[in-house]
């Protein structure tokens, strides 16, 4: 069983930065802002897909994001762009479900947690410098 964990720790690697890459500031520019929105739009396609989040409120989450981005040159672009992207983490997440059914709930309730706690926080426009 820890042979299996091994074979996907560059998965959880993958996964764990691009969760990570959301918690920087969100307002230093188009371009961090654009990547922001990339992010959140990866992120809600995964709490879609694996944390049983509704596509009602991941629309809701959208429109606020929205309006915290206000440096974002086409919002709609950038999300869509990362929600497409999520699509190979999510296979391959698909076939850790299937190979090791333990392995993968145990790391669905941590990735599911840490989402949401980063999809709060990504909500709350940045302190001023």
């Amino acid at each position: 069983m820890k042979n299996l964990s091994y074979r996907y720790r560059p998965l959880c690697a993958a996964l764990c930065l691009s969760m990570l890459s959301l918690a920087a500031p969100l307002a230093g520019g188009a371009s961090d802002a654009n990547m922001s929105a990339e992010t959140a739009g990866e992120r809600a396609n995964f709490a879609q897909a694996f944390c049983d989040v509704s596509p009602e409120r991941i629309g809701a989450y959208k429109e606020r994001l929205r309006k915290v981005l206000t440096g974002a040159t086409n919002f709609d672009q950038h999300w869509d762009a990362g929600w497409h992207r999520a699509d190979n983490i999510n296979s391959q997440m698909n076939a850790l479900r299937e190979r090791d059914p333990k392995e993968f709930a145990a790391r669905m309730k941590v990735n599911c947690e840490r989402l949401k706690w980063m999809a709060g926080n990504a909500l709350h426009p940045p302190a001023p410098k």
